[in-house]
């Protein structure tokens, strides 16, 4: 065994003096005389300041050196790599890296050039995750409502317990003691009516105007109230008289009416929130979703509709009426799912989302944009999970999300950047 380490030993170091021999001779891959075709890049700024969100849309990048062919560079953002969309010698368009954390190391080379970039740092925000305060095994089993300071609600089971729960901006979460049906007490006795859920699953959930929850239950023409925080039964709000209709979907408009959308009907449903009366506005098609875009007084409905899933628009005349109905998206042409939920941006962007998965589902597409012209687009691509089936608003940069699919239920945030500023995505 010596002998062979001996053996071993002097072996090596031939090698390494003829290694030494072909570096003086001139076949080394090493030139001493290579001369870079480029100057290195440098990057002196990234906007926006203060960070963006990871694998969203764009950041700029400024600096010098740099190429106009998007293929000649790369770019890296703590180890992960950006996409370069538009490039001048001075500027970068970038779809930034999809790991998120502060000051991440970004780091730009251009072909040509002998080294990266300095280091720049940049923080990246995580644009979609488990919402604040929940855990993963916490599972909802409703649509969520938001009221005016950012608390949202909605029933979450956990860990056998099902219980309305609110949630605070920062977290905190705040039970209703309103037992579920069948629950017993410590001597295995159920608990009173007037004390248990009517139901543990509401397909639509909104904060009303005097600030109680306003639910629809699928398969129901009746609308439900509750006081959070109660600790009692839901109440009646109004009940339709069309046997027909099995309520999938609410929104309250700005002028005091609830309005309601389902199957069975054929029809939109108005009822004054104060009266309770109803109005029928005929409207053929099996309706999952119904929003309110308030800028322009305008009501918005969506399903299936001539056996296609599309989303219909309605103006809303000074009487309260539906008038010029006409359809504004043919969702069914472009992506599968369903209409199943739908809010607008301040800017007018239709968000939609595409509904919950079942077991060995497949979807490309989360949540579809839909801007004003007419356009669309996959929102956040490769950043959200799938099986989105309903979103609301916070009033500030925050949306909420429900997904549902064979790996999780959970309520989530989506973070819109800055939706006053920059058209609730940033840079395009």
């Amino acid at each position: 065994m010596k002998l062979s380490k001996q053996i071993f030993n002097v072996s090596l170091s031939a090698v390494l003096v003829l290694g030494l021999v072909s570096c003086k001779d001139g076949n080394s891959v090493f030139d001493p005389e290579y001369e870079p075709s480029r100057p290195n890049p440098v990057v002196t700024d990234i906007s926006p300041q203060g960070g963006y969100l990871a694998g969203v849309d764009s950041v700029i990048v400024t600096g010098e050196n740099f190429a106009t062919d998007p293929d000649s560079m790369t770019i890296n953002f703590g180890g992960s790599a950006g996409v370069i969309k538009k490039a001048s010698p001075t500027e970068l368009i970038v779809r930034p890296g999809t790991i998120h954390g502060d000051d991440l190391s970004v780091r730009v080379s251009v072909r040509g050039a002998e080294f990266f970039s300095d280091s720049y740092p940049y923080t990246l925000f995580q644009p979609f995750a488990t919402y604040f305060g929940l855990e993963s095994d916490d599972n909802p089993s409703s649509s969520v409502a938001v009221d005016a300071q950012n608390n949202i609600y909605t029933i979450i089971e956990r860990g056998g317990e099902i219980r309305y729960t609110r949630i605070s901006p920062d977290g905190t979460i705040t039970k209703d003691l309103t037992r579920y049906p069948g629950e017993t007490d410590d001597d295995d006795n159920p608990y009173p009516d007037n004390s248990t859920m009517r139901f543990t699953s509401y397909t639509a959930m909104e904060v009303g105007p005097s600030g109680k929850l306003i639910m629809a239950q699928q398969g129901l023409r009746a609308v439900f109230q509750k006081t959070f925080g109660d600790d009692s039964r839901e109440g009646i709000f109004a009940v339709s008289s069309n046997n027909a209709l099995q309520i999938r979907d609410l929104v309250f408009d700005n002028n005091g009416y609830l309005w309601a959308a389902g199957f069975g009907s054929n029809a939109i449903h108005r009822f004054d929130a104060a009266s309770k009366n109803e109005t029928e506005f005929p409207f053929e098609g099996r309706l999952s979703s119904i929003a309110f875009y308030s800028n322009e007084n305008q009501l918005f409905v969506g399903g299936e509709i001539d056996s296609v899933q599309q989303v219909w628009k309605f103006d809303i005349d000074g009487g309260g009426n539906l008038i010029n109905g006409e359809q504004y998206f043919d969702f069914g042409s472009f992506y599968n799912g369903t209409v199943s939920d739908m809010i607008f941006a301040s800017n007018g962007e239709l968000l939609i989302t595409t509904g919950a998965l079942a077991a060995g589902e497949e979807r490309d597409v989360s949540i579809v944009r839909v801007f004003p012209d007419g356009t669309h687009e996959q929102l956040y691509e490769g950043m959200l999970k799938p099986g989105a089936f309903d979103i609301t608003w916070r009033d500030d940069k925050y949306a909420v999300v429900t997904i549902q699919n064979e790996n999780e239920t959970s309520v989530n945030f989506l973070d819109m950047y800055d939706r006053e500023r920059a058209g609730i995505f940033g840079f395009n």
